[in-house]
């Protein structure tokens, strides 16, 4: 298994950006086109891109304005991460200046897989800091490719 681990700097409150990642009217106007977040540990978490796929887990801890984690998988079974399997671990820290530290760790994921997670979180992370600063990212092209197959993901 690999690791992803990812970190942004945010230039807007661990609230504002905590708010973005648990409330499901924010949730959709950086990740997903429909989303179900449940926010308490527990409580599902599920959301479909524009290209149909669907993530979804479960919360297992929340601390507001500080932490998220949830398992992760997607509904499509050929992509074989089936919900729950993996793990979601994203810890905020307020910064000197009012902004905010974000770090993603996403546990689980076997190497071709966690590659492709590694650029979508990139994306995604990106899109979450340009709202949180007051810049909305629009409309998202990339959610309408693919979900690609191990087997995509070992053809050179």
């Amino acid at each position: 298994m690999k690791l992803v681990a990812q970190e942004l700097v945010i230039a807007a409150p661990a609230d504002v950006v905590y708010e973005l990642l648990t409330d499901p009217a924010e949730f959709v106007r950086w990740m997903a086109e429909e989303a179900v977040l449940d926010a308490r540990p527990g409580g599902a978490i599920r959301w479909t891109h524009a290209n149909g796929d669907t993530c979804s887990g479960t919360y297992v801890e929340l601390v507001p304005g500080r932490r998220v984690v949830f398992t992760y998988g997607w509904e499509r079974p050929e992509v074989e991460i089936p919900p729950g399997s993996t793990t979601v671990e994203i810890d905020l820290t307020p910064t000197v200046d009012g902004g905010t530290l974000l770090k993603l760790v996403h546990r689980g994921l076997a190497a071709p897989a966690a590659d492709a997670h590694d650029g979508g979180w990139h994306h995604y992370l990106g899109r979450l800091g340009r709202l949180a600063a007051g810049d909305p990212p629009g409309r998202d092209a990339f959610a309408s490719r693919r979900v690609p197959t191990p087997a995509e993901l070992a053809q050179p």
